[in-house]
């Protein structure tokens, strides 16, 4: 960044607190507040191979722009890698952001085509709070590059909101031997609608969750194909959803827990509206299994459970972020355990780099929170 601003009052509103409540196990704030990172998300790979050659991780950034402050004609937020030494590089530096910015990378998987192990996201084509309510683009991302390419326009669809692709998230990749093989999924919360990519960049409406296809407008959160680990949903699809209600509806409740719960999706695109009951999920949609290297807990679950806190729809907050997230275990017999607590959770992404699970903190919202401080971080818990 091109200023230099004392930001001691954000090191001390957003201090390291987090506790680990497992022997042998210990945690660390590999990248810190009031430095460089504002709404860090580490990029999500359904085949957990997060590791690039060299052992770095890519990471998003949904917020920062190239000088501290806001902006409003400039698009903000990053494409940076955390390397194996915890240094952080620019890929695509802010100032190359145009209007737009990512959100949510997600690896391409080799049933994409020629594009494999390159990087998908889904952004805004224009800054901040209003950017978030109007047009939005997938983008891809070659290392080398010193800027996103748009890979493809997100269409306007359905009846709610007049259609617009709004909030917009990255999904799953449809699986070797379906109709959806070859193909990225993408989401709006703002039409509640759900998107096709194929590997040319044509993009087309899938379903749209809204009657008559569900009771009430569903906001689709997340799709994903089912890992081995989901029982007897494995390689089925499964939307982690909110019904009642679209994005442009919402505030933002601090007080109340979000209401996203796990749906079930054939390969049509026919869902159930009934959410499958908590005692069938064994975590989150997007939790993240351990590799041998973490110890005597390789094999099991990890998950976060936020703590209650909404960003998606916040637009101002002047409270600090309570502590109240927690990451949770699923060990191999189903049983669900509290595995370190005391942070402050909002949208955070895991990822394992060894015998590490590294977490990114996300803090306050840069762009439908208006928020334009560096308060993201990067966490670590290590195995002994």
């Amino acid at each position: 960044m091109s200023d230099v601003v004392d930001y001691g009052w954000l090191k001390a509103e957003r201090a390291f607190k987090m506790e680990v409540h497992e022997a042998g196990y210990g945690a660390r704030e590999v990248i810190p507040v009031g430095e460089q990172l504002y709404d860090p998300q580490l990029i999500f790979c359904p085949n957990q191979d997060w590791l690039e050659p060299d052992g770095s991780i890519i990471v998003g950034d949904i917020g920062g722009q190239e000088a501290y402050g806001w902006d409003p004609t400039k698009g903000h937020g990053a494409i940076v890698k955390l390397h194996a030494d915890d240094r952080l590089e620019y890929l695509v530096r802010p100032g190359n952001m145009g209007t737009y910015m990512p959100l949510c990378p997600i690896r391409i998987p080799p049933e994409f085509g020629a594009y494999a192990g390159q990087v998908m996201l889904v952004g805004q084509a224009g800054p901040g709070r209003t950017g978030a309510r109007n047009q939005h683009y997938v983008f891809k991302y070659a290392q080398g590059d010193d800027r996103m390419e748009v890979f493809a326009k997100i269409p306007h669809a359905g009846p709610l909101n007049d259609g617009i692709p709004g909030a917009g998230l990255t999904g799953g990749f449809g699986p070797y031997g379906s109709p959806q093989e070859g193909r990225f999924f993408c989401m709006s919360m703002m039409n509640c609608t759900i998107y096709t990519v194929d590997a040319e960049g044509r993009i087309e409406p899938w379903v749209t969750l809204a009657p008559p296809v569900t009771p009430a407008p569903m906001m689709p959160l997340d799709i994903q194909v089912a890992p081995a680990w989901w029982g007897e949903y494995a390689g089925e699809y499964i939307v982690l959803g909110k019904m009642g209600g679209t994005y442009i509806d919402e505030v933002g409740d601090l007080a109340e827990k979000p209401k996203w719960l796990h749906y079930h999706m054939d390969r049509q695109g026919k869902i159930d509206p009934t959410p499958i009951p908590d005692a069938k999920v064994p975590a989150l949609i997007d939790a993240v299994q351990a590799p041998e290297s973490f110890g005597r807990f390789a094999g099991d679950l990890f998950w976060v459970d936020e703590g209650g806190v909404d960003l998606n729809h916040v637009t101002t907050w002047d409270e600090p972020v309570p502590y109240r997230g927690r990451l949770m275990r699923t060990d191999r017999q189903g049983n669900k355990h509290v595995f370190a607590d005391n942070f402050q959770g909002s949208s955070t992404m895991l990822a394992f780099r060894g015998n590490e699970l590294l977490m990114s903190i996300m803090g306050k919202s840069y762009s439908t929170g208006e928020y334009h401080h560096p308060d993201g971080s990067i966490y670590a818990i290590t195995a002994d």
